[in-house]
C-alpha cells in the first residue's frame, strides 16, 4: 500500500506565490525594442505592437536553482529568456495513458467509474519538451502549454541567474499575429513536439500505424482564426478535414429565416467528413467564437492515411452521416437551432455539465442548496441566483468548462482536472485564497469563503466551486435532492437535452 502524500503547507505555497510576484517587474519599452523576439515584427508595425502589448508584459529575475515552471500545472504564459540559462527537466507526465478514458461520439453519455468520477474523451496532452536540455538567451518555452491549455509537461528551473520576459496569452497571440516568422517558429515546435500525439488523440486516427500518423503530421497545415472570423462558408469547395486544437467553433446552416446554429466544436473535434468522402461543397458555415487554432488535413492525405483500413473509413462515414443528420434537424426544427443558440447566450456552450433550475416547478425550498452543503462539509458550492433564460434559472454554479480559464492563473496548481475527467476540482489544502480564479471566471462561478486564520492570525479565505460532488456515486446532490425534479444538468454537447430544455421557451 502506497503511503499517503503529506498535506501541502499552505503557508509555504503562499510564500512561493508572493515570492514569484516579488521577482517580477514591469517591462520597459526601450528594452523590448532591442530584443530579437520583436525584431521579427515588420518595422512599420513594431512600435505600435510594443505599445499595445506593454501593459501585458512583465520581466522576472530568477536566481540559480529557482523553479520557473512546474510539471503538471496550468500556465497562461510563455517565457522568453533575456539573460542567463534555464534547464528543462522532462518528467514522466503520462497521466493520459493511465486514465480510463471513454471516447465520446456526438451526444454519447460519459461513464462513471467505481469511485464516482465521470470520464469523457479528452485526448492526450502534448509534450512540451522532448528531453532534458538547457535553453539560453533568445529561447522561448511554455508557449505550447499556454496556447493549448494543456498542463505543463516539464519542469523548468534557472540553471544560472536568469532574467525572463513573461508573455501572457493575449500578448503571445498579438505577437503571433504580428510576426509571421515567430508564428512559423511556434508552429514548427508544435509540429515537432505535439502534433503527432494530438492526431493520435483523435478517435478517427487512434488505430492508424505510426508511419501514417507521421505522414499526416508532416503534411498538415496549421492555421489560426480570430473571434468572429469565418472559417468555412457553406457552398465553398470542401477539400480538407479540419481538426480543432484549441478554441470554440460554431457550426451553422443557412435557412429561409436566417442562419441557424447546428452545433459547436471544441478541441479534439473534427469537421468536413462529408466533403472528404463525397467531394461535395461544405454543407455548413463555420465561425470562430473565440481564438481558434485548427489543423487542416488535405483530402488526399487523409484518404491515403486511412486506405486499406475499413474500420477507420466506416468511422468516417458514421461521423459524416451523423453531422448531416444534425444539419437536417436544424433545418426542420427551428426550436432546436434556437436552443443551441441559447446555450451560447448563457455561456453554457463552454460547459460540460451546467446546472439549470426550472422556475416553473421550483418552489424555492432550497433543498438543492442544503444537499450541496451537506455534501461539502457545510459549505454550499453554488448560489441559487443567476441569469434567467425563459423559465430556466442558470444559477451561480461551475459549468465544468471544456477549457477552464480558472486553472490558468492558479499560482499553486490547486485547481485541476484529471485527464479524462469531467469534474474541475479545487484542492482545499493547496488553495491560498489569492482569488485569481474567482476574478478570472467569466461567469463568476467561483466563490471565496472563509477558511479560518493564517499562521500570522490574519483571515484566511479559499476558493470553492461546484465539483459535481466528485466521488459521490449517486451523482450531484443538488439534482438528486430536488423534490420536484426542477434541477437538471446539461452539457452543451447534448443537443437533444438543449432542445428539451429551451425549445419551448420561444
Amino acid at each position: 500500500m502506497q503511503p499517503e502524500a503529506p498535506a501541502p503547507d499552505r503557508d509555504a505555497l503562499r510564500r512561493r506565490h508572493e515570492r514569484r510576484l516579488q521577482l517580477q517587474a514591469p517591462a520597459r519599452l526601450e528594452e523590448l525594442a532591442g530584443l530579437p523576439l520583436f525584431s521579427a515584427v515588420p518595422e512599420r508595425a513594431r512600435q505600435r505592437l510594443l505599445e499595445k502589448v506593454l501593459p501585458r508584459l512583465r520581466t522576472a529575475r530568477f536566481p540559480a536553482g529557482e523553479e520557473i515552471l512546474r510539471e503538471g500545472e496550468y500556465s497562461d504564459t510563455a517565457f522568453y529568456v533575456m539573460e542567463g540559462e534555464v534547464e528543462v527537466v522532462l518528467g514522466a507526465y503520462s497521466v493520459a495513458e493511465a486514465r480510463p478514458v471513454v471516447v465520446r461520439h456526438g451526444d454519447a453519455s460519459a461513464a462513471v467509474d467505481a469511485g464516482g468520477r465521470t470520464w469523457v474523451g479528452r485526448g492526450a496532452p502534448p509534450v512540451e519538451a522532448p528531453s532534458r536540455k538547457a535553453l539560453g538567451p533568445g529561447e522561448v518555452f511554455g508557449e505550447l502549454a499556454a496556447l493549448s491549455r494543456y498542463p505543463v509537461s516539464a519542469s523548468v528551473r534557472a540553471r544560472s541567474a536568469t532574467r525572463v520576459l513573461l508573455l501572457k496569452l493575449p500578448a503571445l497571440r498579438m505577437l503571433l499575429a504580428a510576426a509571421p516568422s515567430f508564428r512559423a517558429f511556434v508552429d514548427a515546435r508544435y509540429r515537432e513536439r505535439a502534433l503527432g500525439r494530438h492526431l493520435r488523440g483523435v478517435p478517427l486516427f487512434a488505430g492508424l500505424p505510426d508511419e501514417r500518423v507521421a505522414a499526416l503530421a508532416a503534411r498538415a497545415e496549421l492555421c489560426s482564426f480570430e473571434p468572429g472570423q469565418r472559417i468555412a462558408a457553406e457552398g465553398d469547395p470542401a477539400r480538407e478535414l479540419l481538426l480543432v486544437r484549441g478554441g470554440l467553433v460554431q457550426v451553422g446552416v443557412a435557412a429561409p429565416d436566417g442562419p441557424r446554429v447546428v452545433t459547436y466544436l471544441r478541441a479534439g473535434d473534427v469537421a468536413g467528413e462529408a466533403g472528404l468522402l463525397l467531394a461535395t461543397p461544405w454543407p455548413f458555415e463555420l465561425h470562430a467564437l473565440d481564438h481558434v487554432e485548427l489543423v487542416r488535413l488535405a483530402r488526399a492525405d487523409v484518404l491515403d492515411a486511412i486506405a486499406l483500413d475499413p474500420q477507420v473509413e466506416q468511422a468516417l462515414w458514421d461521423a459524416g452521416v451523423a453531422r448531416l443528420e444534425q444539419r437536417g434537424e436544424a433545418l426542420s426544427d427551428p426550436g432546436l437551432a434556437q436552443a443551441m443558440d441559447a446555450l451560447r447566450e448563457a455561456g453554457l456552450v463552454h460547459g460540460e455539465s451546467a446546472l439549470l433550475i426550472d422556475l416553473a416547478t421550483c418552489t424555492r425550498c432550497d433543498a438543492c442548496v442544503t444537499a450541496c452543503a451537506d455534501s461539502h462539509d457545510g459549505v454550499p458550492r453554488f448560489v441559487r441566483q443567476g441569469k434567467r433564460l425563459g423559465r430556466w434559472l442558470v444559477p451561480t454554479a461551475c459549468h465544468q468548462c471544456t477549457d477552464p480559464v480558472c486553472m490558468l492563473d492558479c499560482p499553486t496548481g490547486a485547481i485541476t482536472r484529471d485527464w479524462g475527467a469531467l469534474e474541475v476540482t479545487i484542492a482545499a489544502a493547496s488553495c491560498i485564497g489569492c482569488g485569481n480564479c474567482a476574478q478570472g471566471c467569466p461567469w463568476g462561478n467561483v466563490l471565496m469563503v472563509e477558511a479560518g486564520a493564517r499562521s500570522d492570525g490574519s483571515a484566511q479565505e479559499r476558493a470553492v466551486k461546484c465539483d459535481l460532488c466528485a466521488g459521490r456515486r449517486e451523482g450531484p446532490a443538488c439534482v438528486q435532492a430536488c423534490p420536484h425534479e426542477s434541477s437538471i444538468r446539461l452539457s452543451a454537447r447534448d443537443r437533444a437535452g438543449a432542445a428539451r430544455a429551451f425549445g419551448s421557451r420561444f
